[in-house]
């Protein structure tokens, strides 16, 4: 009788012991597939992010490539009325409109905004895509701003109200300044200094609107080649 004492207690504690692994096996497995899920949940989280990402820097680059194009036309008019070239006679009005023209910094923040709002900035794994994005968005967008900020300031300021003492900008049929009139105007130094300095806020303009062009297809580039190895 008292040895069986022994190999009853043996059978209690096996099966204490059993439950006892069971219920810890359990806990970890529950644990383990709530983890699982939950990474699963943020990779599909920064899927979404990153494919939305790219469609707004698509449609920046593309934006951004117009608006530099359309500055070197201003660039251009500028350049053609500096020259005073007698040929430009004829189109002297639509280089002048050029001239008064700026430039603007086309940018979808939408998605950046959302994802540093929400803090889901942290669910982007790969550190150089992180680094380039934030670098992009918090240094080089508002360079660009910057600088069309500097050229739409020169342009509204200073050279539009410069040439509006000798001829309308825009046109006005009670006031018409023949084309020869315009040409004659634009030689005197205050104008021309002023049409100098705007061409160049213009040009470094533009510089930065490719430049975030050109990033804008760089990051694309980057993100394609995350959601290839995440996919």
């Amino acid at each position: 009788m008292s040895e069986q004492h022994p190999s009853i207690f043996k059978e209690i504690f096996k099966e204490y012991v059993q439950k006892i692994i069971a219920i810890v096996l359990g806990i970890s497995i529950s644990f383990w597939f709530e983890e699982w899920k939950n990474d699963r949940n943020d990779r599909e989280t920064e899927r979404k992010i990153l494919l939305n990402l790219k469609e707004n820097l698509a449609q920046d680059s593309l934006f951004q490539e117009g608006t530099a194009q359309m500055g070197e036309n201003m660039i251009n008019g500028i350049n053609r009325l500096i020259e005073l070239n007698p040929n430009i006679t004829d189109s002297v009005s639509f280089f002048i409109d050029m001239a008064a023209s700026y430039t603007g910094c086309p940018v979808n923040q939408t998605i950046y905004e959302e994802i540093k709002q929400t803090g889901r900035t942290s669910l982007i794994q790969d550190d150089t895509l992180k680094k380039m994005i934030l670098g992009h968005y918090t240094s080089l967008i508002p360079y660009v701003k910057e600088w069309c900020e500097i050229d739409k300031l020169h342009t509204m300021s200073h050279l539009i109200p410069e040439m509006s003492n000798y001829f309308p900008v825009v046109i006005d049929t009670f006031n018409m300044v023949s084309n020869p009139e315009k040409i004659k105007y634009l030689k005197t130094p205050k104008l021309r200094h002023l049409l100098l300095t705007n061409m160049c806020y213009k040009k470094e303009a533009v510089k930065c609107l490719h430049l975030a062009a050109d990033n804008s297809k760089k990051l694309i580039r980057r993100i394609d080649k995350v959601l290839l190895v995440t996919n």
